[in-house]
C-alpha cells in the first residue's frame, strides 16, 4: 500500500510539473517563434481531445458516446467545452504571453477564491474561516504580484489583470459546471469530447488555418510540450495520481505547478521576480493549500 501511494505522489507532482513546462512553452513559441495563438489554442484543442476520445473508445467502446443521448447534457457539455475549457486555456496563453508563464499561472490559482464567492452568491453557502481567510489572502497575493515591477501607474499592466482573472473565472466555470456530468458519464469521455467540440468552435470563430510561426525543431518541441505532455500525459498522470491519494492531497501536490511555471520560466526565458512578486505567488498558492486542508480535517 505504501509503494502504491508513493508511486500516486511522483504521478500526481509529474503532472503538476508538466502543466507548468506546458505553460513555459506556450511563452517561448508566443513570445520567440510568433506563435499564432488562436492556431495554436485551436490544434491543441481538437488534437488532445481526439487522442483523449480515441483512447476512452479504445477502452469504454461505444458507451463514450452516451451522452448524446441527451440533448441537455449534450448542451451542458459544449457549455463546459467553450466557457470553462477554452475560454481558460486561451485566456491562460494571453497572460502568459503578456506576463509570463508564472504570474500567468498563479493568477489563474485565484479560481478556488472565484468559487467560494460564487457559491455564496448563487446559493447562499457561506463560506468557513479558511474559506474567508483564502479569499482575503488571495486579493491581497494578487496586489503583490501586480506589483511585481513597482507600485506605478506605468508598471500597471490592467491587460495582465484582466486576461490572468478571465483564465481564473474559465477555471471556475470549468471546475463547478461539469459535476453532475463527470459522476454520469466518466471522466475521459466528458474531457475527450469537451476538448474536441471547443476545437471545433475554436476552429470556426478563429478561423485561423495558419500558424504564422517560425518553425524549427524548438517551435516543434514548444508544441509537442503544449498538446501531448501538457495536456494528454500531465492530465492522466495527474488524475491516476489523485485516484492512488486522493483529491485533497493531489490538489495540495498541484500547487507545485505555479512554482514550476516559474522556475523553467526563470531559467529558460529569463522572466524576472521582485521579493514583492514572489511574496504574492506564496500568498495565493497558500489558499489552494489552505482550502484543502481544512477540506480533511472537516
Amino acid at each position: 500500500m505504501r509503494r502504491y501511494e508513493n508511486i500516486g505522489i511522483i504521478l500526481t507532482l509529474f503532472g503538476a510539473i508538466l502543466w507548468g513546462v506546458s505553460g513555459t512553452s506556450v511563452q517561448f513559441i508566443g513570445n520567440f517563434r510568433n506563435m499564432n495563438l488562436e492556431w495554436l489554442l485551436t490544434m491543441r484543442l481538437i488534437t488532445a481531445g481526439l487522442l483523449t476520445v480515441l483512447y476512452g473508445w479504445v477502452r469504454q467502446g461505444n458507451t463514450i458516446f452516451n451522452i448524446f443521448r441527451n440533448w441537455r447534457d449534450t448542451l451542458g457539455l459544449v457549455v463546459f467545452g467553450v466557457f470553462g475549457m477554452a475560454l481558460c486555456q486561451y485566456t491562460y496563453f494571453r497572460s502568459i504571453v503578456i506576463a509570463g508563464a508564472g504570474i500567468a499561472t498563479v493568477l489563474q490559482y485565484l479560481a478556488p477564491s472565484m468559487i467560494i464567492v460564487y457559491l455564496l452568491v448563487r446559493y447562499g453557502k457561506h463560506p468557513s474561516k479558511g474559506e474567508i481567510f483564502s479569499v482575503i489572502l488571495a486579493l491581497a497575493g494578487t496586489i503583490c504580484l501586480m506589483g511585481n515591477d513597482g507600485f506605478s501607474f506605468e508598471s500597471f499592466r490592467s491587460d495582465v489583470l484582466f486576461w490572468g482573472l478571465l483564465s481564473a473565472v474559465g477555471v471556475a466555470v470549468y471546475s463547478v459546471s461539469p459535476v453532475r456530468l463527470l459522476a454520469t458519464y466518466g471522466t475521459i469521455p466528458i474531457v475527450g469530447f469537451g476538448m474536441f467540440l471547443s476545437g471545433i468552435v475554436a476552429a470556426i470563430l478563429f478561423h485561423q488555418p495558419n500558424s504564422y510561426a517560425m518553425w524549427d525543431v524548438w517551435t516543434v518541441i514548444g508544441c509537442f510540450n503544449v498538446v501531448f505532455l501538457g495536456t494528454i500525459v500531465s492530465f492522466n498522470a495527474y488524475l491516476e495520481g489523485v485516484k492512488r491519494i486522493g483529491a485533497v492531497p493531489g490538489s495540495i501536490l498541484s500547487s507545485i505547478e505555479p512554482i514550476s511555471a516559474a522556475f523553467f520560466g526563470w531559467a529558460f526565458l529569463d522572466n524576472q521576480f521582485s521579493v514583492l512578486g514572489l511574496i504574492g505567488m506564496a500568498m495565493i498558492i497558500a489558499t489552494v493549500i489552505i482550502i484543502a486542508l481544512e477540506k480533511r480535517n472537516q
